[in-house]
């Protein structure tokens, strides 16, 4: 049973982009005039739902909860589902996206050793080429022998993708492994006869459910070897060949090498928020940037939060961007506003969202404070700091854990 394909989700397993979809549906509610506090821990319970109309569909449907089914609620859930899908494209256009740990080097030790490679994306074919050239650059495209997309109905499946892939391949499936980033897409490839790696997602909210054809890890790099190497250092040639030969030796058993190992035990945010506190430290839009810095030396901290009268987050500023407010505005600095510097498009974690996939988010985006926010409120803020000591921690249990097995099956 030799491994000739790999095929690789785009939307989870090539890149976050449930964020990026969250924050379209959130402007678009705000745009018909909705109240919306949808988080990422809710937007990403409706994941099981499958297509982009299906989630606009409950949620529409939850705030209309009450009145009678009309035609024109249906046409406003198409209106707002269209409009909501430009968004995504414009907001993609301009994300500072990185391919998630690990799968950059898988395509290309892939491509060295003469392995076909697919795309499936439920995304439409221009946001999926949008995505290749953020995090592939120009040639992004020409690294896939085949690229499986949705369509501008919304109504995309996985099931259909996958299908889909295994027809145009034609290869047989038990030559396949298939790189997903959920639950439902790895159902929907087994249902083809895919062996799977899942690589959970930070809008993953199953439990990981092992099968004799599955895997569930955090990320590629989990695979390779334990070493020293800082996991988030660049990948060697020699952790490619080892990647590419931990891919060779699962698919060779039908993926069932890690079965048996239940990862739903790892540290979350909820734990750093246990010993560190839920207490935050603010500061008000309109006040200028003399105030801010003093608060900063008053309060020894790097970062604030700008929370609106009703405990919503407005936006971050930190020292980062009182460095760039001396270099860019000089002198004028002090009488401005902190409205006019502090981040408002802020990535927030859920007090579920795992403590690996926070480090990656943090290490990849350079972000060294991240909001805690529940139903819109925010209920902590974590530093970099507290987010890696945590992931040491978390680490030498794993590494615990698999000493455990590997004993027990000796």
């Amino acid at each position: 049973m030799t491994l000739q394909a790999i095929i690789i989700r785009a939307d989870g397993a090539l890149a976050e982009t449930e964020e990026i979809r969250r924050r379209a549906f959130a402007q678009v509610f705000s745009e018909a005039g909705f109240e919306w506090p949808c988080d990422r821990e809710g937007f990403a319970l409706t994941a099981k739902l499958g297509s982009g109309i299906s989630r606009m569909t409950h949620y529409v449907r939850s705030i209309m909860r009450g009145k009678p089914e009309t035609e024109d609620i249906s046409l406003l859930i198409q209106a707002m589902h269209r409009r909501a899908s430009k968004v995504f494209g414009e907001l993609l256009s301009t994300a500072a996206l990185e391919p998630r740990p690990g799968i950059r080097d898988l395509i290309i030790a892939a491509r060295n050793d003469g392995l076909k490679l697919v795309l499936v994306s439920l995304l439409e074919p221009r946001d999926t080429e949008c995505l290749l050239t953020t995090l592939l650059g120009d040639r992004g495209r020409c690294l896939f022998d085949l690229v499986v997309s949705g369509d501008k109905s919304g109504k995309g499946e996985c099931d259909r993708l996958y299908a889909d892939a295994l027809s145009a391949l034609d290869i047989d499936s038990k030559h396949c492994l298939v790189i997903e980033g959920g639950r439902r897409g790895a159902l929907a490839a087994q249902a083809s006869g895919f062996s799977v790696i899942t690589t959970r997602s930070a809008f993953c909210r199953e439990s990981p459910a092992f099968s004799e054809d599955s895997v569930f890890v955090d990320d590629l790099t989990k695979l390779l070897p334990a070493s020293d190497r800082n996991p988030y250092d660049p990948l060697t040639a020699e952790d490619r060949a080892d990647l590419l030969a931990a891919i060779y030796r699962l698919h060779a058993n039908n993926c069932c090498g890690l079965t048996g190992l239940d990862w739903s035990d790892e540290m979350k945010v909820s734990d750093i928020l246990k010993t560190k506190g839920t207490a935050v430290k603010t500061i008000e839009a309109n006040a200028t940037m003399r105030a801010l810095a003093h608060k900063f030396r008053k309060e020894q901290v790097g970062a604030m939060l700008v929370l609106d009268d009703k405990g919503g987050l407005q936006g971050i500023i930190s020292e980062r961007d009182l460095a760039r407010g001396v270099d860019e505005y000089g002198m004028d600095l002090p009488q401005m506003r902190v409205a006019n510097l502090m981040t408002r498009s802020v990535v927030t974690c859920a007090p579920e969202d795992r403590v690996s996939v926070v480090a990656s988010i943090m290490t990849q985006q350079r972000i060294r404070h991240l909001p805690v926010v529940v139903d819109g409120k925010v209920v902590g803020l974590i530093s970099i700091g507290d987010v890696l000591k945590h992931r040491l921690d978390e680490i030498q249990l794993e590494a615990n854990v698999l000493r455990d097995v590997a004993r027990s099956r000796r």
